[in-house]
């Protein structure tokens, strides 16, 4: 074996150890200890009140950590406190968004109240996402979990340390999706984990997906960065980013697989100016399906808007309202498990709607000189934009009136021959310009010699 392959041998090694001491069945005997590093200043006593259940206690601190003077601390020492003597903080989380229908359930697995953006989780809850319908939840060390549709999690362990920033989280995912984004776990006690009825998933610090199947409890586990130590009856397994797993309730637990490249987008331009808004991708070997997700900013955080899953590499929407997206796609390979994202951001703007143009008509030809441009107001126009241009791009404007009265629906130009493009647009009463019109064409000949 090369030393390269030894060393990452032994770096491998090391990460199985450390996240599988903090998965079930790996309990440490040595009493743990959290270290506070001495900031000038400090005092032993003011350290006990900030961080240990009893500050009477500060005492026991002076002689376990051998200091001679409890007011005068040596910058940058570690005092160690046992992590059985720190406080502990509010076993809760926050639903820092939902949307849709999301609901608390009792013990008998009934719905007894709605969930709501800013509401407060508790440990012991258990929660159902509906159709359509995402929850993000946010932990006591600042990690992140995504509840996707149709999902039921229960939240075991909400433990969280206070100011030493270590939390002990623990969540049951009976059936659906997560997203976890998770924050660096630092401290001996500080634990990400998730459980399904197929696999122990254990973290320190990474970004990972779950989909558990309803009724089976088979698990697929996708690891998009960082690394994962999952363990099941049927064996243990690393992920790693770029890696995947099934696993399956009373099987052996196989090899992860690598997961699907991110399929290739197309370029996102200029706003969707009109509806319906098309997509699409170039098709990726090896996927079967792909996952498609529709990214708006609610409330101020990134919310899912649309997840489904498609047969091809498009995908459509008759309505969107205005605003800025983001188009989320991954393939989907043969055993189920989803890869790597293709993203692609843009806007739309349809609103205000552009007026309908009446005359002259696309595609006609005209002889007079003057020409008389007409058009029906649409609704939310308080104002029109006008525009007659050369070509089609408008690059060579002939005229371009920016302001137009609403309730005046026509102009009145002197043509020279030639082939001409005009469109419309509406203003509102606050001044927001909608898209323009389809252009129509036409052509001004010149009159015919008598």
């Amino acid at each position: 074996m090369s030393a390269s392959n030894m060393v990452k041998l032994a770096i491998h090694s090391c990460l199985l150890m450390g996240l599988l001491i903090a998965s079930p069945g790996f309990a440490q005997k040595a009493e743990q200890v959290w270290g506070y590093k001495v900031r000038p200043g400090d005092r032993l006593i003011d350290i006990s009140k900030s961080y240990q259940k009893n500050p009477d206690e500060w005492k026991k601190l002076q002689q376990n950590n051998t200091v001679p003077d409890p007011k005068l601390l040596q910058p940058g020492k570690q005092i160690n406190i046992p992590v059985s003597d720190l406080k502990q903080g509010d076993p809760f989380a926050a639903a820092v968004l939902v949307h849709g229908e999301v609901q608390r359930l009792d013990k008998s697995g009934q719905p007894v109240a709605k969930v709501v953006s800013g509401d407060v989780l508790k440990m012991g809850d258990t929660i159902q996402t509906g159709s359509r319908s995402t929850l993000t939840v946010r932990f006591a060390d600042d990690s992140r979990m995504l509840v996707t549709e149709k999902s039921k999690i229960t939240l075991s362990s909400l433990v969280n340390y206070g100011k030493t920033g270590m939390a002990d989280t623990k969540v049951q995912v009976h059936q659906g999706g997560t997203d976890s984004q998770v924050s660096p776990q630092k401290g001996p006690v500080a634990r990400y984990e998730i459980n399904t009825p197929a696999l122990n998933l254990a973290v320190r610090g990474t970004g990972f997906r779950i989909q558990v199947d309803e009724g089976s409890g088979a698990t697929r586990t996708e690891v998009v960065e960082g690394l994962v130590a999952g363990e099941s009856q049927g064996g243990q397994a690393m992920i790693g980013a770029g890696f995947g797993i099934l696993a399956e309730p009373g099987k052996a637990l196989g090899q992860p697989t690598r997961l699907l490249s991110a399929p290739i987008m197309g370029a996102s331009s200029t706003p969707v100016k009109k509806l319906p808004a098309r997509f699409e991708w170039t098709e990726l070997a090896g996927a079967v399906r792909y996952r498609v997700q529709l990214l708006a900013v609610v409330q101020g955080n990134d919310a899912i808007i649309v997840d489904e899953v498609s047969e091809n590499s498009k995908a459509q929407w008759d309505e969107l309202p205005d605003g800025d997206y983001v188009l989320r796609v991954r393939g989907i390979d043969a055993s189920g498990l989803e890869g790597s994202n293709g993203t692609m951001a843009f806007a739309v703007k349809t609103r205000p709607e552009p007026p309908e143009l009446s005359f002259p008509q696309d595609q006609t030809r005209l002889v007079d000189e003057k020409v008389v441009f007409r058009w029906s107001t649409a609704p939310q126009a308080q104002d029109h934009r006008f525009q007659l241009a050369e070509d089609a791009e408008f690059k060579n404007l002939v005229a371009a009136v920016p302001k137009i009265s609403g309730s005046t629906r026509a102009v009145l130009f002197a043509v020279p021959p030639g082939q001409y493009y005009w469109r419309v647009a509406s203003i509102t009463s606050t001044g927001d310009v909608g898209p323009f019109s389809d252009a129509f064409t036409f052509t001004r000949s010149a009159a015919a010699s008598q």
